[in-house]
């Protein structure tokens, strides 16, 4: 047995290095067949979707395409979550504000093993990637999950604005499930009526929404949520309690946590899209297999 035979057969990815490439694309070519199925994770592991050849690219567009008729939206949720929310289900109109002219059919498996590899990181440390997750319209709202749609960036904030002008209401979400803070960017009719991040809880503007009173209410405090003593806790009760999650149940859907719509109205089928521009850029590299 060979040495990536060996590694192949014990599953040990973390030894797998690109100077194994040309063997592994000979066993998953010619077996042995019992490697043949490792030998395609390790080709996603080692170069992402780019390292498949023509034939089991094949293969994946095939199973996508069995699988997307029963592929039932649910939520979406890592270790830190970026995502809009956009009226309506004008998928075309929403990703050419975003600049995202190709898109490939996904499942929300593929969805999740993506939006979890870009939060880490994705195979560059340092790189910014555009890759983003696009539900179907989900109760009347379009889902755009990636660290692209951070509401912290500049970048985000002008999309907002302008998605809100063109279909009513868009928002930008962040909610770091480990207690790393949350933020949302709330566009109406072409304006930001709110900003709030429990990161920066002074650079807040806008006025609080709805549900920020109603917790304020439910905790017995006064004032904005953003003036609050956090010496005694209260900006920490406030943001606990009032989280990216249950700010979008309430405006939008909640698309990463437990009140995930259960029996949404859907209409249309999920995609990955991307710039152009980023074409060459195998985004799958570093995954340890693609789920579909």
């Amino acid at each position: 047995m060979t040495s990536v035979e060996d590694v192949l057969g014990r599953d040990a990815w973390r030894e797998l290095n690109e100077t194994m490439l040309p063997e592994i694309r000979t066993i998953r070519r010619h077996g042995p067949g019992r490697l043949r199925r490792a030998a395609l994770k390790a080709l996603v592991q080692l170069g992402g979707e780019k390292a498949l050849d023509p034939d089991d690219l094949a293969v994946l567009r095939r199973l996508i395409a069995i699988k997307r008729p029963g592929d039932r939206p649910h939520s979406l949720g890592g270790c830190w979550d970026h995502w809009l929310a956009v009226r309506g289900g004008d998928r075309e109109g929403i990703l050419r504000v975003l600049g995202l002219d190709r898109t490939a059919p996904s499942t929300y498996a593929m969805g999740q093993v993506l939006i979890d590899h870009l939060g880490h990181g994705g195979a560059e440390e340092g790189r910014y990637y555009r890759h983003v997750f696009v539900s179907p319209e989900i109760n009347g709202w379009t889902l755009v999950y990636g660290p692209s749609c951070d509401p912290d960036l500049p970048r985000v904030r002008e999309w907002v604005s302008e998605l809100s002008a063109r279909y009513g209401d868009a928002q930008a979400y962040y909610y770091g499930s480990r207690g790393d803070g949350d933020s949302w960017l709330i566009g109406v009719r072409g304006e930001i009526v709110r900003w709030c991040s429990s990161l920066e809880p002074e650079t807040a503007t806008g006025e609080p929404l709805p549900v920020e009173h109603q917790v304020m209410a439910e905790l017995e405090l006064t004032g904005r949520p953003e003036h609050l003593d956090d010496e005694d806790g209260e900006q920490t009760d406030f943001f606990f309690e009032c989280n990216a999650p249950r700010v979008a149940r309430e405006l939008s859907v909640d698309a990463v946590w437990v009140d995930f719509p259960k029996d949404p109205v859907v209409s249309g089928r999920a995609v990955i899209a991307w710039p152009s521009a980023d074409d060459d850029v195998s985004v799958f590299k570093g995954c340890y297999g693609v789920d579909v």
